[in-house]
């Protein structure tokens, strides 16, 4: 599962990375370094004018265009002697390539059959082989200690008095268990067939006698011709709800409400994509391509040490007809790379501390 989460990891990087190394080569700037990771360095090598360097903390990438950081430049190849609208293609090339990975596997999940929320209407598409499924257990609860885990696909269930049930939806479920309270009953799942449980009620309030979530799952599909129709539709759906939950986590942050528990890092992140692989194939491919797109948009926000940071004083070099000073922008840089780190710490403390 480490090995799998970097992986995901290096693809999410290499592929903002190589947006702008491509749109930087493409426009003949000088790539200078071509870097996986941040420093210190642990290794690299030297193909044609630009050096490659894997670095030791893999949480991130660069690439270092001749220039960048100078004032003015006499040299044409330089990124500073680029136009307004060259310096932003190079800028916003990372998110671009981000957002292209994600409608990429999109695509291809929908090709192979990608499970989906079977609630969830499409254009172009519908959902097919529908099976009410488990997608969180609950920690000390019935199913937890009986061994249910998330991505298991409940077919039937079976109490001690032999009363049997083959669920159509949630609801007949929640039933069933609630009326067998205490006593054991035989859940025939898809996975390891059948598997023992005893539903006890998790708190006073009488909620969850199982402990588990569940979703009816059906299989969307579509052909290859069609794949890249419904795989921009579900590009553009997880672009819309990213920044619907960008704008409500900023707004609870406003508003003085604490957002521990909302936001993930690198050990939430591990969490998470580790947890996907109970779901299959298509289900994993989804979520490398929802955290392409959430890398897209973080990107694009207007904090220095971000790409959106970097365009947003090119949007102030338009207005003011001329540059910011090459000083004031270093530090800006420096500063904004600094607090981002410092976030990514707290990010991972809370990481811990509420899903470990």
């Amino acid at each position: 599962e480490i090995a799998v989460f970097f992986g995901v990891l290096a693809l999410l990087v290499l592929a903002h990375e190589f947006g702008h190394f491509v749109v930087a080569r493409k426009k003949g700037m000088k790539v200078e370094e071509f870097g996986f990771g941040f420093p210190p360095r642990l290794f690299g090598f030297q193909r044609g004018e630009t050096f490659y360097s894997f670095n030791l903390l893999p949480l991130g990438g660069f690439v270092k265009i001749a220039g960048e950081n100078e004032a003015v430049s006499s040299d044409p190849r330089n990124f500073t002697s680029q136009s307004l609208l060259a310096r932003s293609a190079i800028l916003s090339s990372g998110v671009i390539f981000n957002i292209i990975l994600a409608f990429i596997i999109f695509s291809s999940a929908i090709f192979i059959g990608l499970p989906i929320d079977a609630e969830t209407h499409f254009l172009t598409a519908g959902t097919r082989d529908k099976v009410i499924t488990i997608v969180e257990v609950l920690p000390q609860s019935a199913a937890e200690s009986a061994g249910l885990m998330a991505g298991d696909k409940i077919l039937a269930l079976e109490s001690e008095v032999g009363q049997k049930l083959t669920p159509a939806a949630i609801s007949e479920i929640q039933a069933f268990t609630k009326n067998n309270l205490g006593q054991k009953i035989l859940i025939e799942r898809k996975r390891n067939n059948k598997i023992k449980v005893t539903p006890v009620f998790l708190s006073r309030n009488e909620i969850a006698p199982l402990g588990v979530a569940m979703s009816e799952i059906g299989i969307i599909s579509a052909p290859w011709y069609k794949a890249p129709l419904v795989g921009l539709e579900l590009t553009i759906i997880a672009i819309w709800r990213m920044i619907e939950g960008l704008f409500l986590i900023l707004g609870l942050i406003f508003s003085g409400v604490s957002v521990a528990g909302l936001v993930s890092g690198p050990v939430g992140i591990f969490s998470v994509v580790s947890g996907s692989l109970n779901f299959g194939l298509t289900t994993f491919m989804s979520l490398v391509a929802t955290l392409s797109i959430n890398l897209a948009i973080i990107n694009l926000l207007p904090i220095p040490g971000l790409d959106g940071g970097r365009l947003f004083f090119l949007a102030i070099e338009a207005v003011r007809g001329r540059p910011i000073g090459q000083k004031i922008s270093n530090l800006a840089q420096t500063a904004g790379f600094a607090i981002l780190i410092m976030l990514m710490a707290v990010v991972t403390y809370l990481d811990i501390k509420f899903k470990f």
